[in-house]
């Protein structure tokens, strides 16, 4: 059976930089999805709650106790700290995600460097800015990035993935003691 971490973990990547992975309460997620009339309908319903939607998908919407990620042309995810009223209009359906994903923090001075090792794409703060977020793989599983700060990460990951992908984070660190 598979090493469960006990997180908060902290180590130093193979160039002896540290970083620390933890968990973090999701909680409440929404995925909004439509057809043709999703952007005016979706932003209608966002604006109930002092939200909008993202003009694209790599910029997030927050306000107090919310995220707002546009991750296709017809989708948006809604994090949020307390449960939101989601009564949607006929061309939009509302899917409750709670249980479904997540939330790992990566912080610290390797923290970039680790997921560039474990993702196949450029971390730097130049093509990555604080900010932004991007949906890529994470040793074939779909997963969210947002970089919160220069050096602080959310990695929201499907729940049935955690323990593995939580397992292939960590072993690409030396654990302090």
């Amino acid at each position: 059976m598979a090493k469960k971490h006990k997180l908060p973990l902290g180590g130093l990547t193979s160039d002896g930089q540290t970083v620390s992975v933890s968990e973090i309460a999701l909680g409440n997620l929404t995925q909004l999805a439509g057809w043709e009339t999703f952007a005016g309908a979706a932003d209608a319903v966002l604006k109930t709650q002092g939200l909008s939607l993202p003009a694209d998908y790599r910029s997030p919407v927050h306000t107090a106790g919310m995220t707002v990620w546009r991750i296709s042309p017809d989708r948006v995810l809604l994090r949020s700290e307390t449960p939101v009223d989601m009564s949607v209009p006929e061309d939009l359906v509302a899917l409750d995600l709670s249980d479904a994903r997540v939330c790992l923090i990566l912080e610290g001075e390797g923290a970039a460097g680790l997921l560039g090792r474990v993702i196949a794409m450029d971390f730097s703060e130049a093509a990555f800015p604080a900010g932004t977020f991007v949906q890529t793989s994470l040793h074939h599983v779909g997963v969210l990035v947002e970089r919160l700060e220069c050096d602080r990460f959310l990695v929201m990951v499907p729940t049935t993935w955690e323990r593995s992908l939580t397992d292939l984070l960590v072993t690409h660190l030396t654990v302090a003691a």
